[in-house]
């Protein structure tokens, strides 16, 4: 009886080491299939992420390459910086040496290159028919008349204290250093209004000027030096000085808010462009 009693707590000691085997088999077998299926899922969110990112750059590239279209298509204009009209003199681009500038006089005592003589006398025309009264206070400049004007303005800064180096650059923003100045190119004049002659900022508050602001394009000339684009050009605002750069040229600069430096560099990149396809 003792023996029979003793196989059974056998038995049972064994049937519950096999019950707690199973357990911490299945549990086992719980905490890998949770381990594989997380692992499925977090290669899943990476292969996620990656691909999204993929279609992030994919979608960047598309987007750029669709800008860089229509950056192409936007040059709708046959200009290159080769043309006449559009040749840059400024403090980094002197005016080229040799350069001949056939004159045509214009308003009497006034002289500018003879191609953009018409254009001049029309604009004018057109104004006055208005009402207005423009009036040309200077226009080509030979380079001594330039080197006269430069060290009038210089002497005048070192009169008011500043040092030679100081004066020379204070006077560049207003007055062009010689062989550096649009109006050697006899592109430029100057122009403003009869009731209204002193060169100041209050210039562009006279008809004259607001009427020029508003027209001069549609004849081909452009405001050369606005207010907002002294950085660029490194000289201070002239709402007087008007450069011929052609009719369809002046349009595209009064469009997109221009001065000629930044359109010369809108231009350029195309160049370049076709340059690198030929090579």
């Amino acid at each position: 009886m003792r023996k029979i009693e003793g196989n059974g707590i056998r038995n049972i000691i064994h049937t519950n080491i096999c019950i707690i085997f199973m357990i911490l088999a299945i549990f086992i077998l719980t905490i890998v299939y949770k381990y594989i299926t997380l692992k499925k899922e977090i290669q899943a969110s990476l292969q996620t992420s990656v691909n999204v990112e993929e279609l992030y750059n994919t979608t960047n590239k598309e987007e750029a390459n669709i800008k860089e279209e229509e950056n192409r298509k936007e040059k709708d204009i046959d200009s290159t910086t080769s043309d006449w009209e559009l040749l840059l003199v400024n403090k980094n681009h002197k005016v080229p040496k040799g350069y001949v500038v056939e004159l045509e006089e214009v308003e009497t005592v006034h002289q500018v290159d003879k191609r953009i003589a018409e254009p001049l006398k029309q604009m004018l025309s057109d104004a006055r028919k208005e009402g207005l009264s423009p009036l040309i206070c200077s226009s080509y400049r030979t380079n001594a008349k330039q080197q006269k004007l430069y060290n009038n303005k210089v002497k005048e800064y070192k009169r008011w204290g500043r040092s030679s180096e100081e004066a020379e650059e204070l006077a560049s923003y207003w007055v062009a250093i010689p062989g550096t100045g649009e109006h050697e190119t006899g592109l430029a004049v100057d122009i403003v209004s009869e009731n209204y002659q002193i060169l100041d900022e209050r210039q562009e508050h006279t008809d004259v000027q607001k009427w020029l602001m508003e027209n001069s394009y549609k004849y081909g000339f452009a405001l050369r030096y606005p207010t907002d684009k002294k950085d660029i050009t490194m000289i201070n605002y002239e709402p007087w000085h008007y450069r011929y750069v052609g009719i369809d040229n002046a349009t595209y600069m009064k469009e997109h808010n221009m001065c000629l430096e930044e359109y010369i560099d809108y231009l350029k990149q195309f160049e370049e462009e076709e340059y690198e396809e030929i090579v």
